[in-house]
């Protein structure tokens, strides 16, 4: 059974009078007013806000905390012609941050250079070995972007050799802060700012409009990368500055972001935040995964279109590298979880495993498992283990993990995301650690992340003006999620999995007026039984525009997928193998004598179940196979509304099929009324099947036909001899029981014996959900 991963639950219950009204001031669609109204905004004030953010509504940059102190002392460094060095990050964050710092600097005529760290070599932040080396190489002014308040001992050691530190970071806060010139954070204790959840990037910015007095609008095509790859919240001033962010990207003129999106094969002119998540950023991303950072920065301040070329064409490749290795480490740690003892939260770690790339496994696994997920590769030299984690709403992982620093080597991070260095030998203390931690947070209990559903929306209302009326709430993101629906008054047509490897699922939904397709990313082994089996699952999306070959339509991104009752596999067969029940689990069978029959097929450790008042004392089951027919279908649904089955299998072995027999015609039945009346002591044993021949049918037809007649008291047979009787009265046959239970016989024999696999276990799928 393929469960959805999240719980659907109806977004906040909005009154129609406030939507009607709202929807006046704004000249607003409905649904696009109730979907504002369900994040809280309430007011024409605040929705025209929202709606059209402007730079205005930046904050000052001198509220956060040091800025006037920072900005002092860059400028007293450019006025002295000290030498600067902008201290970076190697992700998209830390990437951008970089860049947008140097390039002011630059402008304004300082003295500087970057250093990003190497991830392999120098480790998340400040590296105390290269803060060496960067002093001994004259550096006397340090700014560190999107990293800096873990970094204790390496700026104690700058500031004691009389080189100040900047730091500019938006990271969790350590208990204890290092000793630096200036600490320019948006959430400093007792200090936060505004918006206190500015990306690494947003942070950097805000450093750069202090120092130039203005807001450098031509930067915001950098600011909008991180912020978006950052996935911080996008409220507030992060909403503005990635509105503002995505036009910039739309126009730039930067020959690396230019170069990056035709390696890449992104029109920039159509950019929006999934340009960035799905395109720009894990091309980045790779430089500090699989090579250097530093690269990134070079590629996004360059002004020279081959030096641009020349290194997208690297990052490309790089990227088809990072896809490659991932897919393999994945695979490995997933593989590796499974055949492990269970826990609360996965923890594990392999030799040769790409450090630079165990953070997207982690992210993979906890998507697969739902679990809070560690992935560490190990050196098997050293036997150090570097990872990452990651995590769900309901585990705080950098709050179970930030006390036990003594367990590490190096660690930081965040709530659901962190980095950390870890001997090998700690390894099982670390999993005890987080196992006490997942029982005190109660993760056991806390049951599956919740996903809001908007509205439920009819197929017949999608079309691109409702979805230009809901992207009026772009952009998307945390803090301001893509809404969600569920859909209503469709067919479901033409499931079928896509892709090089045949791991996405696409399908379409249609009605009389319409078609609208829909698309789920990386369905996989779910994506195959959902073609197999479509009526046995329900789904959810957001509404897109898909633009392809001049041509815009409608369509459906799947954000969750599940099976919404249980899984039917057809292993249906004219003839049985001793393979088909030589297999530890349930059987059921409807009539005894069935069982009688196939009893030598089952082992000792065979769980066999015999009528319907046995099955119906466990009720609940894993796995459920059902060998023989159900006596008519109505008795089929009305036992299964009972049960709770996650698996079911259907042998449904034909031992009662009467091949040919078909509901007999009017004539059929005067041509053998008016036989049995002229012909008396009929030895039916021994003349059924001549007699047939005769009477132009098949013998099951004609054996029927005499059932039905001996019901109607048409004959009498007695001592294996038929006499024809002449009727009284006028008889319906059609009213017959035994009329009337061949019908069901045949109904259930043509759905559950002659139909084909996809249509019968679409039918069971419907029946046992309804």
């Amino acid at each position: 059974m393929f469960e959805a991963k999240y719980q659907w639950v109806p977004a906040k219950a909005v009154s129609s009078a406030a939507v009607e009204q709202l929807s006046k001031e704004l000249n607003l669609a409905p649904l696009t007013t109730k979907l504002l109204l369900q994040r809280g905004i309430t007011t024409q004030k605040e929705a025209e806000a929202f709606l059209n953010p402007t730079l205005e509504q930046l904050a000052d940059p001198f509220a956060l905390h040091d800025m006037q102190r920072a900005v002092e002392r860059i400028k007293q460094a450019i006025a002295s012609d000290e030498q600067i060095t902008v201290y970076g990050d190697y992700d998209v964050d830390g990437i951008s941050s970089t860049a947008v710092v140097y390039e002011a600097l630059m402008d304004l005529g300082a003295k500087v250079n970057y250093y990003i760290p190497d991830r392999f070599k120098d480790g998340y932040g400040p590296n105390l070995q290269r803060y060496q080396q960067l002093i001994k190489n004259q550096t006397e002014l340090l700014i560190t972007v999107d990293n800096g308040v873990a970094g204790l001992a390496a700026i104690e050691f700058a500031q004691n050799q009389g080189v100040d530190v900047v730091i500019t970071d938006h990271h969790a806060l350590p208990p204890k802060l290092p000793p630096a010139y200036a600490i320019v954070h948006p959430r400093y204790p007792q200090h936060e700012y505004a918006c206190p959840n500015l990306a690494g990037v947003g942070v950097a910015f805000k450093l750069v409009c202090a120092l130039l007095d203005e807001v450098p609008q031509e930067m915001l095509d950098l600011v909008v990368l991180g912020t978006i790859a950052d996935l911080v919240e996008l409220t507030g001033e992060n909403r503005a500055l990635v509105k503002f962010g995505l036009q910039a990207l739309q126009q730039t003129q930067r020959p690396g972001l230019i170069a990056l999106a035709n390696s890449a094969k992104l029109d920039l002119t159509q950019a929006d935040a999934e340009t960035i998540s799905f395109g720009l950023a894990p091309r980045l991303n790779s430089l500090g995964r699989l090579a250097t950072g530093q690269i990134g920065v070079e590629l996004l301040t360059t002004f020279d279109e081959d030096q641009a070329a020349e290194i997208a064409a690297k990052v490309e490749k790089l990227n088809q590298k990072r896809q490659q290795e991932t897919e393999k480490i994945a695979t490995a740690a997933w593989k590796q979880l499974k055949t492990a003892d269970q826990h609360l939260v996965n923890v594990v770690a392999g030799e040769g495993w790409n450090t630079g790339l165990v953070g997207i496994a982690a992210s993979r696994l906890v998507e697969k498992s739902q679990r809070p997920t560690l992935v560490l590769g190990i050196d098997p030299v050293t036997k150090i283990a570097k990872g990452s984690g990651r995590s769900v709403a309901a585990f705080d992982l950098f709050a179970t993990l930030d006390p036990q620093r003594q367990l590490f080597e190096a660690f930081g991070g965040h709530q659901q995301a962190c980095g950390l260095t870890i001997k090998v030998s700690q390894l099982p203390e670390l999993q005890k650690v987080l196992d006490a931690a997942a029982q005190q947070q109660h993760l056991d209990t806390a049951g599956k992340e919740k996903l809001e559903i908007a509205a439920a929306l009819p197929l017949s209302s999608i079309d691109q003006k409702l979805i230009d009326q809901i992207n009026l709430l772009q952009p998307f993101g945390p803090g301001n999620p893509a809404p969600t629906f569920s859909f209503t008054d469709y067919q479901l047509v033409q499931p079928k999995m896509i892709g090089k490897k045949q791991n996405h699922l696409q399908f379409r939904l249609q009605n009389a007026q319409q078609q609208v397709a829909a698309i789920d990313f990386f369905a996989g082994e779910q994506g195959t039984a959902f073609i197999k089996q479509p009526a046995a699952f329900k789904f959810v999306g957001h509404l897109t525009l898909n633009k392809w070959k001049n041509q815009v339509k409608p369509q459906i991104m799947v954000a969750d997928l599940g099976s919404s009752g249980p899984l039917v596999i057809d292993r249906r067969t004219p003839k049985l193998s001793r393979q088909l029940f030589d297999r530890p689990a349930t059987f059921f069978f409807f009539e005894q004598r069935h069982y009688s029959v196939l009893k030598p097929y089952f082992s000792a450790d065979s769980n066999l179940v015999i009528g319907e008042k046995q099955l119906l004392q466990q009720k609940s089951f894993s796995e459920l196979i059902l060998v023989d027919c159900p006596p008519s279908l109505k008795e089929f649904a009305q036992l299964f509304a009972q049960l709770q089955v996650e698996q079911l299998e259907v042998i449904f072995y034909p031992f009662t099929i009467k091949a040919g027999v078909k509901v007999p015609t009017r004539a059929e039945l005067a041509r053998v009324y008016r036989y049995v009346l002229k012909h008396q002591q009929i030895k039916l044993a021994e003349n059924l099947e001549p007699l047939a021949n005769y009477l132009e049918l098949k013998p099951q037809q004609l054996n029927f036909i005499l059932q039905m007649f001996f019901e109607a008291g048409f004959v009498k047979i007695d001592k294996g001899l038929m006499t024809g009787c002449v009727s009284r009265k006028k008889i319906d046959l059609t009213k017959m029981v035994s009329y009337r239970s061949k019908l069901q016989q045949l109904k259930s024999e043509k759905i559950l014996i002659q139909g084909k696999s996809a249509d019968l276990t679409n039918w069971i799928a419907r029946l046992l959900t309804n």
